[in-house]
């Protein structure tokens, strides 16, 4: 684990990004259509998708609880790590203040409802996307190490996804996310254990924790003493098996599906740099809740509302802003393209 704490080298220089004139020509495509009710936040379908996705969480624990057997424990961990997934996603749309109506309910939902429970910080993750999406189709995007070695061989995906099956990548990433709570790194979701440049004291450390970690645990804490008080405290083991594991694989597929393997990683127009998938119910019971699979569509316009960008994706294509683009075609696709095997296929 001491790759997480060691400094990084400093990058080669930078791809040049393409001039004003090719950085702009996709951004006006789109200004010359009304887009005005796709940017139209609505406090009732944040509250639904809230509902939802925590419905699902404590459907995960109450089905095991009254029919017990491998196949509904197998089916809870799935479900649990589905909407684990599901929260960071929804914990991504507070960030870009595009859930809710309001900054503030943006801001509070965010922590207690989708960040706080998967250990996250909507605060931290908001700057960290904003640099992501202001450098997005350059070497200086903060997630380009997460995708630049794509596509990968057969061997080595097998390996990724032995170590997120094991625990081991969860645990890793546990660990840097507590060497990051405590200020010792940078936040970095690429894990490239950039370090803070300030000497921290042993107490000042001690208070980042504290103050940090305070939410996670109270929640943490909540979820396990209602099982508790429930009489099924062993449910909660369920909790964490899924998000050491499954959550973790599928984690790496649909963050793999976004950029891996793009037609031009390194180019600012989101049509190539960025992904979208189109996928069927099992798959959105999967890789892909609360419709994170149009992807390229929040690339090019980040402050349409999840609950809008499936219309969004079919309005601009049906203005033509999408001929000739690719679209994955489901996530044994994406699997393909990570590995450099698919089929290319244009949006049809």
């Amino acid at each position: 684990m001491s790759e997480y704490i060691q400094p990084v080298q400093e990058k080669a220089q930078s791809e040049v990004p393409p001039s004003s004139k090719t950085q702009s020509a996709y951004r006006l495509q789109l200004k010359q259509l009304d887009i005005s009710s796709f940017l139209q936040k609505s406090d009732f379908q944040a509250f639904r998708l809230l509902a939802f996705n925590w419905g699902l969480i404590i459907l995960a624990f109450v089905i095991p609880a009254i029919w017990l057997n491998p196949l509904t424990v197998c089916s809870s961990l799935l479900v649990l790590a589905n909407r684990q997934l599901g929260l960071s996603i929804l914990m991504h749309e507070c960030a870009h203040y595009s859930l809710f109506k309001t900054r503030s309910l943006n801001n509070w939902a965010g922590q207690v409802f989708f960040a706080a429970p998967i250990l996250a910080d909507v605060s931290c993750y908001s700057r960290y996307k904003l640099k992501h999406h202001r450098d997005a189709g350059t070497t200086v995007d903060p997630d380009y190490p997460n995708y630049k070695d794509y596509p990968v061989k057969t061997m080595s995906l097998l390996r990724k996804t032995l170590r997120d099956f094991s625990g081991l990548t969860g645990i890793k990433m546990i660990y840097a996310m507590l060497l990051m709570n405590a200020g010792i790194l940078n936040y970095d979701l690429s894990y490239q254990g950039r370090k803070n440049d300030a000497e921290l004291s042993k107490m000042s450390i001690a208070k980042n924790l504290i103050s940090n970690l305070f939410l996670p645990v109270l929640i943490q804490t909540s979820m396990f003493s209602i099982l508790y008080l429930s009489g099924y405290a062993w449910l909660y083991s369920l909790w964490w098996i899924s998000y050491l594991t499954l959550y973790m694989f599928l984690l790496r597929i649909r963050n793999a599906a976004e950029h891996a393997n793009v037609p031009d990683l390194l180019d600012k127009d989101p049509r190539l740099h960025a992904r979208t998938t189109y996928v069927t119910w099992w798959e959105r019971m999967t890789f892909a809740p609360n419709f994170v699979n149009f992807h390229l569509e929040h690339h090019w316009q980040a402050n349409v509302p999840c609950y809008h960008l499936k219309k969004f994706h079919y309005f601009i294509k049906s203005n033509g802003l999408l001929e000739g683009v690719e679209v994955s075609t489901g996530y044994v696709d994406v699997v393909k393209r990570m590995l450099g095997k698919a089929n290319v296929l244009p949006v049809s």
